[in-house]
């Protein structure tokens, strides 16, 4: 068999639900291209086509909107969830309350229809964002009927203007693909596993640097600089000792990725004093070298760290926001694989000793 290192461009299974890279910069949700989707809908919309193939379904807000409340009054989920907030990061509270809160419906009921994915997907996405605005010092009860998941993960009284940035930033990180955390996701649903479980695979893979940790790298760089010249001089330092600068370039696209403009021009729209502006400014000519000196592009998680700085974000609850616009696409792959019903076993190339 031929050996492709990290799986690159290999066919692993067959999706309905959307296409990545196609022509080298598009993303399209079940045929919708996913930055238009950012100008015509919101994430409860786009959630819902990824999960039923409808934009008009409002079982999603409903479903939403119910667990998120419950969630609040649950006490005994808020008293786990206060102790173990002290001894892990953001990341290890989602994956330990999204198992501790799990849904075995999927394995007890092997036939789904839209209305069962469609709560059992809001009842995950609700307990995520539910642990990222507990983080908050402000109270977060309060939901906007038009961005209703935006404003549960914002402090109450947030601006329309912030509220629409992080409604289109959720659209983004809605589905991707056979990603890692996503084939994580199918991996474990293809040994019928119920959906917490691989739930919980893909929030395992997605922290890590190289996925959706990458966001919080790459603000940690831009925060390390103190000017645009500081900037310039030190990624040029960086480039030389061949140090892996976070953020740029893509698996799959070539020429761009189609969602870095929307959060770039939301990151310049949001960026309103001037420790903001400077730190614009130095993202700016960080990718600016990338360019000259790699021909390398800013992927999603280059603006996006600085966009949910904007927003207020301290910057290890970035990817716990990258896990709840995620999650309903994750609970799409879920569905589908389930639906296929094959086991996803691959073969190794075996490079050990031959006879001992």
């Amino acid at each position: 068999m031929d050996y492709s290192p990290g799986l690159r461009g290999v066919v692993a299974g067959e999706t309905a639900i959307s296409t990545v890279g196609k022509e080298g910069t598009s993303l399209r949700y079940r045929g919708y291209d996913a930055t238009e989707l950012t100008s015509n809908n919101t994430y409860e919309e786009v959630a819902s086509l990824i999960i039923t193939n409808n934009l008009d379904d409002k079982n999603f807000k409903k479903s939403f909107s119910k667990y998120y409340l419950e969630t609040i009054k649950d006490a005994k989920l808020n008293e786990l969830l206060l102790e173990i907030k002290e001894k892990l990061h953001p990341m290890d509270v989602v994956r330990t309350i999204v198992s501790y809160k799990g849904e075995l419906t999927t394995l007890r009921k092997q036939s789904l229809d839209n209305e069962d994915k469609t709560e059992l997907s809001a009842r995950i996405n609700a307990i995520v964002c539910y642990i990222i605005a507990s983080y908050h010092n402000e109270s977060t009860d309060e939901l906007d009927g038009q961005y209703l998941v935006a404003s549960s993960l914002l402090p109450n009284g947030a601006s329309k203007e912030k509220l629409e940035a992080l409604d289109d930033m959720l659209i983004l990180y809605a589905e991707h693909g056979f990603n890692a955390s996503t084939f994580a996701t199918r991996v474990t649903a293809s040994t019928r596993a119920d959906l917490t479980g691989a739930i919980v695979s893909g929030i395992a893979t997605l922290k890590g640097e190289l996925h959706g940790g990458a966001n919080e790298r790459a603000v940690e760089l831009i925060n390390s600089f103190a000017t645009v010249e500081d900037a310039e001089k030190g990624i040029k330092e960086l480039l030389e000792k061949k140090t892996k600068i976070m953020g740029f370039g893509h698996g799959v696209y070539k020429v761009q990725d189609p969602r870095s403009p929307i959060v770039k021009n939301w990151v310049a729209k949001l960026s309103n004093n001037e420790s903001s502006k400077t730190r614009f400014e130095i993202a700016q000519k960080i990718d600016e070298v990338m360019d000259e000196e790699k021909k390398l592009f800013p992927n999603v998680d280059f603006y996006g760290g600085l966009l949910l700085a904007e927003l207020g974000f301290e910057v290890d609850l970035f990817t716990p926001i990258f896990v709840a616009g995620r999650s309903v696409g994750w609970a799409s792959h879920y569905f589908e694989q389930r639906e296929q019903d094959i086991l996803i076993r691959p073969a190794a190339k075996y490079i050990g000793p031959s006879e001992r």
